[in-house]
């Protein structure tokens, strides 16, 4: 779609995350990250991939942008939820073509602006449930997608930045930054890094004097550099 500020975004509509990568990061399955960039034609399964021709795969296998990591971490938010995700690649063109958007799902004003849209939408598709209301009988977007966007930065109204583990540990995952991998901003220093030192044998307590960094956040960074298995 011709004219939206993040078409000219190189930095974060580039490929920079393998699949597998992606689905780590995102916590799903590797086969709904394929499904959602590629569709899917088997004989119980046919789904139209979401981002049309828009993929392409570099040298180092990568084939997932910072925009479609976001997309499919709020995904997989309604995935949690048990929204199938036929219904979720429906509702993702529909909103592409109402709001004249590429990446609405990874979109500032997902929780508000767009609702409208999601709601005219579940009249067409009753059984989608992307909605639900809130205490005071509103549409709104489940909890707990609101809650995974509010861990992305956003600029020129598009998801930049991510706290994947939430905005009080100081862990980001920028495409700007460390090859858009896991990375300690104020050190700009890869989550991988301390990772690959602990697991050569050096002492936690050496690792955090080394990089001037708390003991305690460096426990963090490997914790989930575990469950992110760099």
């Amino acid at each position: 779609m011709i004219g939206i500020a993040e078409q000219t975004n190189r930095w974060r509509t580039r490929p920079v995350y393998t699949i597998i990568q992606a689905a780590k990061l995102a916590a799903v399955h590797p086969i709904t990250v394929r499904r959602w960039l590629y569709g899917s034609n088997t004989k119980s399964t046919k789904m139209r991939p979401v981002f049309f021709g828009t993929n392409e795969k570099i040298e180092d296998g990568a084939e997932v942008s910072f925009l479609q990591l976001a997309e499919i971490v709020v995904v997989s938010r309604f995935r949690q939820r048990g929204v199938k995700l036929n219904s979720l690649r429906q509702a993702h063109e529909y909103a592409c073509e109402k709001l004249s958007l590429s990446y609405p799902f990874a979109w500032l004003h997902l929780k508000t602006d767009s609702i409208h849209v999601f709601s005219d939408f579940q009249k067409i598709h009753p059984d989608a449930s992307l909605l639900t209301l809130d205490k005071n009988g509103q549409l709104t977007l489940p909890g707990n997608v609101i809650q995974a966007m509010e861990l992305f930065d956003y600029e020129d109204e598009f998801a930049s930045r991510w706290y994947p583990i939430g905005r009080t540990v100081p862990i980001v995952i920028d495409p700007r930054y460390g090859a858009g991998r896991p990375t300690i901003p104020q050190r700009r220093l890869p989550v991988a890094s301390i990772y690959n030192r602990w697991k050569s044998g050096e002492k936690i307590h050496f690792i955090s004097t080394d990089y001037a960094l708390s003991q305690k956040l460096v426990e963090t960074a490997l914790q989930y550099a575990e469950s992110y298995a760099i």
